[in-house]
């Protein structure tokens, strides 16, 4: 027989295994920078803040590979307490993600959430359609793709057979009813 003392060790040993396990989260992405600068704060006055690290999030609108580094540009948006981007009305500006490896466009496509850390290290004056616009730069230390939402369809009405007790043999059940001329 077990002892009780043994038992809540075991029951609680557990607990704690599943927990450490929940999060695959790294450490780098969910923990928030202290004094961290916005996306918007940054293009305002990048002087103040060239070589200081960020943790910047958001909407990757197109992956292009150069020469050593992949760059995604992304549109921010705010995190939510594990560094996610959280889906908003409003966003605080565009940035420019360097990370020193390739990055296949097809897994890091448009739409997708990603969380970066790293420096800003400058600016880059790129077209938006007709419009010119300064992109902060981040050379980036750690990154975390999120996982691909998938859409799941949506019924307003059930099937005809969810409201039928008799399906699928309705007609073994219901009486015939004869026709009168």
């Amino acid at each position: 027989m077990i002892s009780k003392t043994l038992f809540n060790s075991i029951w609680l040993g557990g607990i704690f295994l599943l927990s450490s396990c929940s999060s695959h989260i790294p450490p780098e992405i969910k923990q928030p920078i202290e004094g961290s600068p916005t996306v918007e704060q940054v293009r305002n006055n990048l002087d103040n803040y060239r070589s200081q690290k960020v943790r910047w999030g958001g909407i990757i609108l197109e992956t292009e590979n150069k020469q050593k580094a992949s760059w995604l540009k992304i549109i921010a948006l705010p995190l939510d307490e594990d560094g996610q981007p959280r889906k908003a009305d409003h966003s605080s500006g565009r940035f420019i993600a360097i990370v020193d490896e390739f990055l296949e466009p097809e897994v890091f496509n448009v739409d997708r959430k990603i969380t970066i850390t790293g420096q800003v290290i400058r600016f880059e004056t790129l077209n938006v359609g007709e419009f010119s616009y300064d992109y902060p730069v981040i050379q980036v230390d750690h990154y975390y793709l999120w996982p691909a939402e998938i859409d799941t369809p949506y019924y307003d009405y059930p099937p005809y057979w969810w409201h039928d007790p008799y399906y699928p043999w309705p007609y073994l059940y219901y009486p015939h009813r004869s026709h009168r001329h």
